[in-house]
This record gives C-alpha cells, structure tokens and sequence, in this order.
C-alpha cells in the first residue's frame, strides 16, 4: 500500500512534466507553419508563370508569417503562464 501512495505523489508530477513537453511540441508546430506558409504561397505567386514580382511575394509572406508567429507566441504563452499560476495556486 505505501507504494500506491507514492506512486499517486509522482503522478502529478510527471503529468506537469509531459504538459510541458505537449506545449512546446505545440509551439513548434506553430510557428514552423506560421511561418513556412505564407512564404510558401510567396514563392508560389512570384513565379514567372503568375505574377513575376520576385522576391516581393516572398518576402511579403515572410514577414507576414513571422509577424503571424510572434503575435500567436505571445497568446500561448500568455494562456500557459496563467494555467501555470492557476495550478501553482491550487497547489497551495
């Protein structure tokens, strides 16, 4: 029975741990998309067959993308730092 005991104390624990893990993969994900997208479609106009603007596409999608990604960190970490004060609290 104290082995349940213990278990039942590493648990959270390891829960808090893998909720980490799960946010950054997440984080990743994000902004690799953010940012590859819309300098995909970049690429995709500035080609001689559609607009012939190159790199003004590109670089447009670019920075749109980054701009896309930053502002989408800020939210995510915005949300993960106040369930982090939440369960901090809860806690005590």
């Amino acid at each position: 029975m104290p082995q349940l005991k213990q278990n039942d104390k590493e648990k959270p624990e390891k829960k808090q741990f893998l909720r980490g893990l799960w946010f950054l993969f997440n984080v990743g994900w994000y902004v690799s998309f953010s940012i590859i997208l819309p300098t995909a479609l970049g690429l995709w106009l500035d080609a001689p067959e559609r607009w012939n603007s190159r790199p003004l596409c590109t670089l447009i999608g670019l920075i749109l993308g980054t701009v896309i990604a930053i502002y989408g960190l800020y939210r995510m970490f915005k949300q993960f730092l106040a369930e982090q004060k939440t369960n901090s609290t809860k806690k005590n």
